[in-house]
């Protein structure tokens, strides 16, 4: 059965919560770099799903191993050992930074971010933490707590956790302000800000927190779900600076499309927990486990990572070369493959117009173009690509300015 653009639209805009700013298209198919709407368009994709299709569309390593086990077991508890969770598991912490060895299996980031915020507060028996202005974490209740922005807050004050303080990411100096660091049990970072513009710490700040954590006995708790997994050209942002995290949280790209999530600590943080304190029905599932190990396969046997490295300074250097001199663009910024357009006016119309041309990408607050395509992509997607937003801005500039 084929539905027509309209009639899809009309069953979605009917049926699903409002709570998603559609893009309008519909998209029935994906390969590569590439998706396909129901007309047979083709687009170039520098969204992958919100930072989950790192491989793109249609990997043969990851289908395979779906295909595979869904074929023997589809749904394990983890209250029953499972030979597929335990080699997942096993080649996790093959690529997870040193020390952390523990881990709690879940579906999607914000459940990741709940689990590290109760082994903070547990381990520490503190019930304050410090996360950062411009956060994203998640927005389940305790993971909204530690997100900034009152677009996603302010209908929910009453309900979040109380006990946060947001600090001036980048700035190290105003972590002492008006606190006593005594009393808080965990800093919680993303190495790069994602939702909050791709924000790029200054050197120096995050190794800062990690000392200011040893010093009064914090936990250092790092989200990774949006950068990590090789999208800045190292398996993990916080690499970059040479820090060691007491807590990792990832999702998005680790299971190549399908729902999966983790909470990676050291022992003695992560075994705090009890039996039956924090659990999941179908976190660490065989499928999900299935395609996560083959991810992380492909991510360091196929030169995945380097791609992501070579092919975001290409990105980079083309949308320099061609619109930052445009008077609508403040700055291109990035790292790897997690890339900003800065813009001087709201993004709307110039993504609308991207679209138009071929090309799906994101954005972060009201005036930047969010770039988050896929690792494996080439010189060809990166010079089309950059040509279409290029176009974008000269035809916003030509209606506007």
């Amino acid at each position: 059965m084929t539905l027509e653009f309209d009639e899809i639209k009309s069953i979605e805009d009917a049926h699903l919560v409002h709570t998603y700013q559609k893009f309008p298209v519909a998209i029935v198919k994906g390969e590569g770099c590439r998706l396909y709407d129901v007309n047979g368009k083709e687009y170039l994709d520098y969204m992958s799903g919100y930072g989950v299709a790192i491989l793109g569309y249609s990997n043969k390593k990851v289908i395979d191993a779906v295909k595979e086990q869904v074929e023997k077991l589809s749904i394990l508890h983890s209250s029953i050992y499972s030979e597929q969770r335990a080699l997942f598991l096993r080649r996790l912490m093959s690529v997870t930074p040193t020390g952390l060895n523990v881990a709690y299996l879940a579906n999607s980031g914000t459940e990741a971010i709940e689990a590290a915020l109760k082994v903070a507060l547990k381990n520490t028996k503190r019930k304050k933490v410090i996360a950062m202005k411009g956060a994203y974490h998640g927005k389940t209740l305790g993971a909204l707590s530690l997100t900034f922005s009152e677009k996603y807050r302010s209908s929910f004050q009453d309900v979040v956790y109380k006990g946060v303080d947001f600090s001036e990411y980048g700035d190290l100096s105003d972590l002492e302000k008006g606190r006593n660091l005594d009393e808080f049990a965990a800093i919680f970072v993303e190495p790069i800000q994602g939702e909050g513009g791709i924000k790029i710490p200054p050197d120096g700040f995050l190794k800062g927190l990690r000392e200011v954590a040893d010093k009064h006995s914090m936990l250092l708790v790092v989200d990774e779900v949006q950068s990590g997994l090789g999208r800045t050209g190292k398996m993990w942002a916080h690499q970059h600076w040479n820090v060691e995290p007491d807590v990792m949280t990832i999702g998005k790209g680790i299971g190549g499309g399908i729902p999966m999530a983790a909470t990676i600590g050291r022992a003695e943080y992560m075994n705090s927990l009890e039996l039956g304190e924090h659990t999941s029905t179908t976190g660490g599932n065989p499928i999900a486990c299935a395609a996560g190990r083959a991810v992380l396969d492909v991510l360091v046997e196929g030169r995945v990572i380097e791609n992501a490295r070579t092919s975001g300074a290409s990105l980079i250097r083309a949308l320099n070369e061609k619109v930052s001199s445009l008077r609508v663009v403040r700055e291109v910024r990035g790292k790897g493959l997690m890339i900003a357009v800065d813009l001087k006016v709201r993004f709307q119309e110039i993504l609308l117009k991207a679209v138009e041309l071929g090309l799906l990408t994101l954005y972060s607050g009201r005036t930047v173009l969010r770039l988050l395509p896929p690792l494996i992509i080439g010189e060809s997607e990166v010079l089309n690509g950059s040509s279409i937003i290029r176009d974008s801005l000269i035809w916003y500039e030509k209606q506007h300015i």
